[in-house]
């Protein structure tokens, strides 16, 4: 029982950490949730800066590092110490695997946007999961069997799924293509992208479509590939704000069609 409390601890710590970075140091607001899997957190408005999404994503493992340091300077000699020190460097040096949703993972996966697009980073960090989801697993159990300290295994089982990172790119397409308009106006110029969309296709997918470097028209077609209206990037931008990402191309742009 002793131990479960100084990992709650250490991940409380780590949380906290995340929220003194996002709402003191940058002013932004994050919700933090306590799911089954553990904390969770998101932003309550649009996403930040990319950069300081990858800083407010390094503050948790800081935290837990600079918690182990002050106790092992300055707390006196004993059994509850050492856990202490051991649970937040653990928590620490565990978030930092580049393995989705973990904080490393997060980091990871907005450098790659950054220098790749969603598609290709999407590739990338499922491949790099699956394989260091294996890698951690066969680690916990051989540490639970040789050591019996099962931490490991149960941290690796009770992470969530890849199915969130889909979400995330998605919010990245969407802060990248709302800032875009300062760029544009910047450079005066841009290159531009013809996209032919099925009308049955969601508004959220075709965000995922969307390049970060290029400005886009998109070609809504029917079954029989007949262009029925061209809409910009823009449109779509201003009926995800409006409407859900679940909402068709053909319910926000052709309706009654």
């Amino acid at each position: 029982m002793r131990q479960v409390l100084v990992y709650f601890t250490a991940i409380l710590i780590h949380e906290l950490f995340h929220v003194f970075a996002a709402q003191v140091l940058f002013r932004e607001e994050i919700d933090i949730a306590l799911l089954p899997s553990g904390f969770s957190g998101r932003w309550k408005r649009f996403q930040p800066e990319r950069w300081v999404q990858c800083v407010i994503c390094s503050f948790g493992p800081v935290g837990n590092v600079f918690a182990a340091v002050v106790s092992k300077v300055f707390l006196p000699e004993s059994q509850l110490k050492t856990d202490f020190v051991k649970a937040n460097l653990f928590i620490g040096v565990f978030n930092l695997i580049p393995l989705y949703p973990m904080d490393g993972g997060s980091i990871l996966l907005i450098l790659l946007y950054n220098r790749v697009g969603t598609d290709k980073t999407l590739r990338v960090m499922k491949k790099l999961g699956f394989w260091l989801r294996i890698l951690l697993l066969a680690t916990g159990v051989y540490i639970m069997i040789g050591y019996k300290n099962p931490s490991l295994l149960l941290a690796i089982v009770s992470l969530p799924g890849t199915g969130n990172m889909r979400r995330t790119v998605k919010h990245l397409n969407l802060d990248s293509l709302i800032r875009r308009r300062e760029r544009i106006l910047k450079k005066r110029t841009y290159q531009v992208r013809d996209i032919l969309v099925i009308k049955d296709v969601s508004l959220g997918e075709v965000m995922l479509l969307l390049d970060y470097d290029k400005y886009h028209i998109i070609h809504i077609a029917d079954e029989n590939l007949n262009i029925l209206k061209e809409v910009t990037e823009q449109q779509v931008i201003d009926a995800i704000l409006m409407h859900n990402v679940g909402k068709t191309l053909g319910e926000v742009f052709l309706p009654g069609q």
